[in-house]
């Protein structure tokens, strides 16, 4: 038996690895890949369960591991594999749930449905998971869904847009703008790709991209708000709708509140704790944005996108005066993805308020290389006034980061 690296938690705890299609079908693989993402939400939804997130699961894709072995790199007890073949217009599902101490599953079910009963499949799977690992919890109802459903055929490109966060170029956002309007035109009513959108909007002013900020700040605004009129239930789209009012619209009241609903409805949401975690520094809570951020680390070890995590953390503790342990964060993102200029210019002014100014000027023309635009003055209008943002201002402006 491998051993965890990571404390287990103090409740119940299993990861759902996106279930496998051994005839090779992309079809069905995308509806494969949908159902583990719609038994990992339902699960991630149920009280006094914690689930590992997502990414970090899918990063063992198409990998022959050991129940066991995913467990230890997860940091949980269980782990629920699966398989879905489609014959003609019927699923078959097979589910597998691994407890990190035995051989053998613990529970398993063979289940055959008609190609339109994803739901019921779900249902089914997670009602026996559950019932295997926490038999005292009871299983919160799931909300009424507004977003109509989507089909086989819309899959695919929706599972692609929706997973694949990677956005390290201009190019890339671009990219991903489009495959994202792609999917739009397929669902119109479908909240997420509205608020899949508004992100991108957010991250291409977050990077300096814009050529034309304020436009992209009023569209970022304008797409978060079309994904809340379609669904104001949705945990994921909460998140992103209240991190890009937060960002692009300084909409700190109306973000918090979504933010910690979205937290409410679904407490093992890495993503809505980063998130979080950034508007928390915006509003000069860097305490609990470092809380948060440590959350996201620890529902999601194994995420490619950890360099936001440790970003976000670097930001938390330079705004709360530990600039030595921001530094050791702020390496390590910048090792992941040294293309995340949010990084450059906190370490330069970490190291410049540790008197390292040699090392703070290269940090800060580092950062100046990759955001030529940036201004200091322009940029802190984002934070609300506390003693974390007058700290990281005077950190930028000891470095030499052009303030005006």
């Amino acid at each position: 038996m491998a051993t965890s690296s990571l404390p287990l938690p103090d409740r119940p705890s299993v990861a759902v690895l996106p279930f496998a299609n051994p005839e090779g079908d992309f079809d069905a693989q995308a509806l494969a890949d949908g159902l583990s993402e719609h038994v990992t939400d339902a699960l991630a939804c149920t009280p006094g369960l914690f689930v590992s997130a997502r990414n970090s699961a899918f990063t063992f894709k198409g990998r022959t591991v050991p129940p066991e072995v995913v467990a230890g790199r997860l940091g949980v007890a269980h782990v629920l594999t699966g398989t879905l073949s489609r014959i003609g217009t019927r699923l078959r599902v097979q589910a597998r749930l691994h407890r990190a101490a035995d051989e053998r599953p613990i529970w398993l079910q063979d289940l055959d449905e008609d190609e339109g009963a994803v739901h019921a499949l779900r249902g089914r799977i997670v009602a026996g998971t559950v019932a295997a690992i926490a038999p005292d919890l009871t299983r919160a109802a799931a909300p009424e869904r507004t977003e109509p459903p989507l089909d086989a055929g819309v899959y695919g490109p929706f599972l692609s847009a929706y997973s694949n966060h990677a956005m390290p170029s201009p190019e890339s956002v671009e990219l991903r703008i489009a495959s994202i309007e792609a999917v739009r035109r397929l669902v119109p009513e479908h909240p997420l790709p509205y608020a899949l959108l508004a992100q991108c909007y957010t991250n291409r002013v977050v990077q300096g991209w814009s050529a034309d900020a304020a436009a992209d700040c009023a569209e970022g605004a304008r797409l978060a708000r079309l994904a809340l009129e379609r669904d104001e239930g949705d945990p994921a789209v909460l998140m992103m709708a209240g991190h890009t009012l937060a960002f692009l619209a300084q909409d700190y009241d109306t973000a918090l509140g979504l933010l910690d609903r979205s937290l409410a409805l679904n407490p093992n949401a890495a993503a809505a704790y980063e998130r979080s975690g950034w508007v928390r520094c915006y509003v000069g809570e860097p305490e609990l944005a470092a809380d948060h951020f440590h959350a996201a680390k620890r529902q999601s070890p194994l995420d490619p996108n950890t360099f936001r995590f440790d970003s976000g953390l670097g930001l938390a503790l330079c705004m709360a005066g530990a600039h030595e342990e921001a530094l050791a964060w702020l390496d390590r993102s910048m090792a992941e993805d040294p293309g995340w200029t949010s990084t450059h210019r906190v370490r330069a002014a970490s190291l410049a308020l540790l008197g390292r100014q040699e090392e703070a000027q290269a940090a800060a023309d580092r950062f100046m290389d990759l955001e030529p635009s940036y201004r200091v003055a322009r940029a802190m209008r984002l934070y609300r006034p506390s003693p974390g943002k007058d700290r990281f201002v005077e950190g930028m402006r000891r470095a030499g980061v052009p303030f005006d």
